[in-house]
């Protein structure tokens, strides 16, 4: 018996509510799936690139570091052979048109992401369905290679160069000179022995010495010390005294230097009046003359006699100077 209020449904009409709540879940999921929103707001957006470096569909796409949406589809353009990326954003977040896609590195390792550079520029506001500019961020083994390319062809250069020295020193290098340069080796191996030896011994006459030389520093140091101690406990007092009277002797001959010069004193007319230097001279001479012809004619001024004989007569000297001198 049916009760009053309740509406009886088929079994037919159950199965049909059923599957239809099936698809809704499935299409839920599914877009939950794709990140698409079948009741807020999207856009749906393009940019083409020549390369997209690996970027799978479903790959998040950021906006500052947030994630705003996926990646729905890559393909190619033709006849160019360029590749369209159409993603979506679910996001209410309005910029301008001309904001970049930019592809980039999400690891070290590869693999490639998609984020949007946004353009304050003042541009329309983004719409679905419109193609954004697009650019390729370098990445970091994209970096490194473009730094090692150079360094690959220096050292590709540095090996070749390497080989064409290898080839002329074998050239060059002849049995004779190999054996020169052999020897030439040799020796300086021997030399490098010698100073070794020289070394040690050295050093050992150093280590038997160190007490002596230690010794001789030590005196020096203290000889050093003493004459500093010297110097510094010189009377100043005494110094400035005998400077003083050098410099009063100095004072006293200027002076008597400068009366010479006037002709003043005895000192000062033999300096300045020529004819009592002459007549001076004249009676040194004299003098020596005098003295000469008593020397050598003593009988011209002592008279002896000896028992009452007759002093001889005085023979002039045929050299006497005081007649052959010419002054």
């Amino acid at each position: 018996m049916n009760q009053k209020g309740f509406i009886k449904l088929s079994n037919e009409l159950k199965a049909g509510i059923v599957v239809l709540a099936g698809v809704a879940a499935l299409i839920l999921g599914f877009s939950y799936l794709k990140s698409t929103s079948l009741f807020g707001a999207s856009k749906r957006l393009y940019a083409i690139y020549d390369n997209v470096g690996g970027l799978q569909t479903g790959t998040t796409v950021s906006l500052n570091g947030f994630v705003v949406g996926t990646v729905d589809d890559i393909d190619f353009l033709k006849p160019k052979g360029n590749l369209l990326v159409t993603f979506t954003l679910l996001t209410d977040y309005s910029f301008s048109k001309n904001s970049i896609a930019q592809l980039y590195d999400t690891s070290v390792l590869g693999g490639k992401g998609l984020q949007i550079i946004v353009a304050n520029d003042g541009g329309r506001p983004v719409q679905s369905g419109d193609t954004l500019p697009s650019s390729i961020q370098t990445g970091m083994l994209d970096k490194v290679q473009t730094l090692l390319d150079p360094l690959e062809q220096k050292v590709s250069q540095a090996l070749i160069e390497t080989e064409i020295l290898v080839r002329g020193l074998n050239e060059v290098l002849d049995v004779d000179t190999q054996k020169n340069l052999r020897q030439t080796l040799e020796q300086f191996s021997e030399t490098a022995k010698a100073l070794n030896q020289s070394t040690r011994v050295f050093s050992e006459l150093l280590t038997a010495n160190a007490s002596a030389i230690d010794t001789t520093l030590q005196n020096t140091a203290k000889l050093t010390q003493n004459l500093s101690r010297a110097t510094a406990e010189i009377d100043g007092e005494a110094v400035a005294s005998s400077i003083a009277q050098l410099n009063s002797s100095l004072s006293s001959l200027d002076a008597l230097l400068k009366q010479i010069s006037a002709g003043e004193g005895t000192l000062g007319l033999l300096a300045t009046d020529k004819g009592l230097y002459e007549t001076l001279k004249a009676n040194l001479n004299q003098m020596e003359w005098l003295l000469q012809d008593v020397r050598l004619n003593p009988k011209r001024y002592l008279s002896v006699s000896v028992f009452g004989k007759k002093q001889k007569a005085y023979e002039l000297p045929v050299d006497d100077p005081a007649v052959n001198n010419d002054n």
